[in-house]
């Protein structure tokens, strides 16, 4: 007699049910009752039937990025699309514009197999039973849970190269500015690595930070508001974008500090060809995110470390 879903399902004490979303891999299956089933599996020499009747497996991958007015999210957004594409698999983009978002959204996504995996670079509130189902979700840039693999650049030596850039062209006077405040609020690795350079020289650095959500005018005045109470031969940027507008300020305020941004996208590089600048590699970023979600998905028992940290390449560190 072939061994049945309920066989298995009475071998590794779970319910029926559960076989079935572990054997349709969408993923909704605690890591320890996924442990069960394959070992019940291989004792009982289970052979799954492909039935006419069963559904499709939604291939489908959702991708929560806080906004695309910042070119390095629609370039890394390309790149994953195109990659997931090649592997079979669909993306939808959501876009929380720096809202925190509430996990049931996703959730309910996961439940209804809506979405197979889900990759966000936005903090979401996960309760402690919900990271225990195990759900195929790789953060970007953002430590949710050690439970949820984070793909990071290596933003604390990024910023430490841009300051030692800084420091080489003799520059004392320095305004750090924060494209957003929560990258302020805590100070995130980028300017950790600015400030420990800094500091190592003791230099004097005044902070500022931007609200994210406001529109480029906003940001603007307050940009030169902050210009005219000073006045700095160096401003730092955490991002690509906030340096293009403290350029166009001090072009305005006829002020010629050295700037400097963060990203490094192909588009900036186009428009801004003098920016100093850090590479973030969208391409390879891109890649392992998709792998090591749909390494998750295909086999919700694979070993994923906490942190993976690609390096950075700084750009244009030798013009004056």
């Amino acid at each position: 007699m072939p061994v049945t879903i309920t066989d298995v399902a009475k071998k590794a004490q779970v319910s029926t049910a559960t076989v079935s979303r572990y054997l349709n891999r969408s993923g909704y299956v605690g890591q320890e009752a996924a442990r069960k089933i394959k070992q019940a599996i291989e004792l009982l020499g289970y052979k799954q039937k492909i039935s006419s009747f069963n559904p499709t497996p939604v291939k489908l991958i959702e991708v929560n990025f806080p906004n695309i007015d910042n070119p390095f999210y629609a370039e890394l957004f390309e790149y994953l699309s195109g990659y997931l594409k090649e592997k079979g698999y669909d993306c939808v983009l959501h876009i929380d514009h720096f809202h925190i978002q509430d996990f049931d959204y996703y959730l309910k996504r996961f439940k209804k197999h809506e979405i197979s995996g889900l990759i966000t670079s936005s903090l979401l509130h996960i309760s402690q039973k919900d990271l225990n189902r195990n759900l195929p979700i790789i953060s970007f840039d953002r430590k949710i849970s050690p439970k949820i693999p984070t793909i990071q650049s290596n933003n604390l030596d990024a910023g430490a190269q841009i300051a030692q850039s800084v420091l080489n062209r003799g520059k004392n006077k320095i305004l750090i500015i924060a494209g957003a405040k929560e990258d302020y609020y805590p100070i995130n690795d980028r300017i950790k690595g600015m400030m420990r350079v800094f500091n190592t020289y003791k230099m004097k650095v005044t902070l500022e930070s931007l609200n994210a959500s406001e529109s480029i005018i906003a940001k603007k005045i307050m940009i030169q508001q902050i210009l005219q109470k000073h006045e700095y031969d160096a401003i730092c940027c955490t991002d690509d974008i906030t340096a293009l507008i403290a350029k166009q300020c001090s072009d305005f305020l006829k002020l010629d500090p050295l700037i400097t941004g963060f990203d490094g996208t192909n588009l900036i590089q186009t428009l801004f060809p003098s920016l100093i600048t850090v590479r973030q590699h969208t391409k390879e970023l891109a890649q392992l995110m998709s792998d090591l979600l749909l390494k998750h998905i295909n086999d919700p028992l694979y070993p994923l470390e906490s942190v993976y940290t690609l390096p950075v390449t700084l750009i244009n560190q030798y013009n004056h």
